[in-house]
């Protein structure tokens, strides 16, 4: 199943940009997590949480639309390096609103599948935005969700962001979720061989 939206342009609110300043100012020197965490020892899941295994693959068509606004200020979609913003969301607050949610990151170019395997907190996360990377207001909203349960690894599917040649305001952008389950594990099992044990499948959802 895919789903469509439109607005690639996000304008930053007040508040959003209020709270950046003042985040800035208190919090210097602070980084984001990676959803990615392979780059180290994965502990195994526990009672205090899980882990999950899934993928994002960004695809930009080779060709832009033909369109003068697009062709005079449309971007190369294929030319950036795309940021994924994904929260520990409450059942009080689905949509993610909340300023200090947990935050993790994962950046993707197009063309390229990214893998990644976390070791969570137990929990409901969001995918909730992406953006050019460096360029926060040309981006959009994802909203998928996946759940990470205790004492379980999760294979959770690959999220596909189909976007134009070229991205301006008000362009479409389409996503995603495939099972790509046998190739993933694969790759994952060459690094961490334990974690091909007993995966169950648990596919991101639309909230």
């Amino acid at each position: 199943m895919s789903w469509k939206r439109d607005l690639m342009l996000r304008q930053p609110t007040y508040f959003d940009r209020a709270l950046c300043f003042t985040m800035i100012a208190v919090l210097v020197g602070c980084s984001t997590p990676s959803l990615d965490m392979t780059g180290g020892p994965i502990v195994p899941a526990g009672p205090d949480g899980g882990i999950v295994i899934g993928s994002v693959l960004v695809q930009a068509e080779e060709d832009a639309p033909d369109s003068w606004f697009n062709r005079l200020f449309g971007r190369n979609a294929a030319g950036f390096t795309y940021q994924f913003e994904i929260l520990r969301v409450e059942a009080t607050d689905p949509k993610g609103r909340h300023p200090y949610l947990a935050r993790y990151e994962l950046d993707a170019k197009p063309g390229e599948e990214r893998i990644f395997v976390a070791r969570l907190p137990v929990g409901t996360y969001l995918f909730k935005t992406f953006h050019h990377e460096g360029l926060s207001a040309m981006g959009g909203d994802v909203g998928v969700n996946f759940s990470v349960a205790p004492e379980t690894t999760a294979y959770i599917g690959r999220l596909v962001l189909d976007l134009p040649g070229r991205v301006a305001m008000g362009t479409s952008y389409t996503y995603q979720v495939q099972d790509a389950r046998k190739t993933t594990l694969a790759v994952v099992q060459n690094q961490y061989p334990h974690l091909g044990q007993q995966v169950v499948n648990a596919p991101m959802q639309t909230r």
